[in-house]
């Protein structure tokens, strides 16, 4: 009866050959916004391991991490305006405020940071939350090498002892770790003879050295995983078949 009547709706309308259904299209998911950039010094130099924070109602919602070419993105972003929020250790934080063209959707920068003045020695700033959220960090750290004994720790005490040129000249003597001269910053950390899998403040940086996202001055603490055991859950990567590396800096 429906065949039917279709077929009689088809051939009362002038040239009709064939019946088309008029479908309405849904609703447009709604459109979002992707910046990306490079984080530098005064010299043009690139900087990794600057944390960018999108700023929200006077507070970062979200963050990434520039990588050892000093370039981050950030996409989804629901807004064409934004103010990102630039730190790293030794140099001035900076606001940048974006405007992403709507026709693009997207834009790139290039952010440069000052270095920061001497600080006065024993005087501590707590600037947000990211404060809080490193002092966590190394809670879990302290806890990890209390209670973990898959991995292998380096607190940044010791390293201020030891004054290293590099920070991968701590993991010389460990087991199943080899530290030889890097053809790019410092030196290369193998384990079990291919490269770890290096995390920066909970942010995974892969394809970077040790001693490209790190310097003594800035480090907290290192942990060293030479398997997949004992690695927190959060920062288990299937990938990381040589290990992983977890390094904590101060709090900026």
């Amino acid at each position: 009866m429906l065949a039917a009547l279709l077929i009689l709706v088809a051939a009362s309308v002038p040239g009709a050959g064939v019946l088309r259904a008029q479908v309405t299209p849904l609703a447009q998911a709604a459109a979002t916004y992707t910046v990306s950039g490079t984080v530098v010094n005064h010299d043009g130099q690139p900087l990794s391991g600057a944390d960018v924070g999108l700023v929200v109602d006077d507070s970062v919602s979200r963050r990434v991490r520039s990588d050892t070419a000093g370039h981050f993105e950030m996409a989804g972003l629901a807004s064409s305006s934004a103010t990102l929020r630039v730190r790293r250790f030794g140099f001035a934080p900076r606001n940048v405020r974006v405007t992403i063209p709507e026709a693009a959707h997207r834009t790139s920068i290039v952010i440069e940071l000052d270095v920061s003045a001497a600080q006065l020695a024993g005087v501590s700033v707590t600037e947000d939350s990211a404060d809080d959220e490193m002092d966590e960090h190394l809670r879990d750290f302290y806890a990890r090498k209390a209670n973990n004994s898959f991995g292998r720790y380096v607190e940044g005490s010791a390293i201020e002892k030891r004054r290293p040129q590099f920070v991968s000249e701590m993991l010389r003597t460990m087991p199943g770790v080899s530290v030889t001269p890097g053809t790019r910053i410092g030196y290369t950390v193998r384990i079990r003879g291919c490269s770890p899998l290096v995390w920066l403040d909970g942010v995974r940086v892969p394809g970077a050295q040790l001693d490209e996202v790190a310097r003594p001055a800035d480090v907290a603490g290192i942990e060293i995983y030479n398997s997949f055991a004992g690695i927190p859950a959060q920062y288990f990567d299937r990938s990381a078949t040589c290990g992983t590396v977890l390094v904590w800096t101060r709090a900026k």
